[in-house]
């Protein structure tokens, strides 16, 4: 069965190689093609949230692309006006489960982190490493149904285990979102964003 999430709108002036569409709420962005960076901003109330009875929103502006089989993808992110707790930047997946994402995050004590929230189908969130700033590389790879988060700092040359798990195999939906949960906006730029047809195979 071909997954094709409801609402993509096709992005011809994206400034990543491929094909590359719109999925969520419309959401106010700039390309610098020469450079290749993205920036995007959230309005308020983006979010893609499973907790039923408590909260369920499914309102984030993302740039994605189809991916088939084992791939890695990686892009720098960093967030520009994160001034609440929850403003994030970062990379999602849409599986045919439900969606992952991982996020350059404010957190509550108003220090910086990298969260991921696995919606497969009822959101899992859970805290990462610390960061110094707002910004790092994030990277998502798959291998057969086993998928894998990793993080870089500015000025580390090594990847570092953030989140394992397990999505279906097959075709799936990845990119760029940021989110605004909490504020009313938030900005992330993209830059440097490069993906494979093959797994990061040493993950750990």
């Amino acid at each position: 069965m071909t997954l094709v999430p409801s609402g993509l709108r096709p992005a011809p002036a994206a400034p990543f190689p491929g094909p590359w569409h719109w999925l969520g709420p419309p959401a106010e962005w700039a390309a610098d093609p020469a450079s290749g960076e993205l920036r995007l901003t959230a309005g308020a109330g983006t979010d893609l949230y499973a907790w039923p009875g408590v909260r369920e929103v499914d309102a984030l502006p993302a740039l994605v692309r189809r991916f088939d089989g084992d791939f890695r993808l990686h892009v720098g992110v960093a967030v520009e006006d994160g001034r609440t707790f929850a403003d994030a930047g970062g990379l999602v997946v849409h599986t045919g489960a439900g969606s992952v994402k991982v996020c350059v995050e404010r957190t509550t004590s108003g220090a910086w982190a990298v969260v991921t929230v696995a919606s497969l189908p009822y959101s899992d969130e859970a805290m990462g490493p610390a960061l110094p700033g707002p910004s790092a590389d994030l990277l998502v790879t798959r291998q057969g149904r086993r998928f894998a988060t990793l993080l870089r700092t500015p000025g580390d040359p090594d990847w570092r285990f953030v989140r394992t798990l397990v999505i279906p195999e097959g075709e799936l939906w990845a990119g760029v979102f940021a989110q605004s949960p909490l504020s009313d906006s938030c900005t992330a730029v993209f830059s440097g964003l490069s993906f494979r047809p093959e797994p990061l195979r040493d993950r750990r």
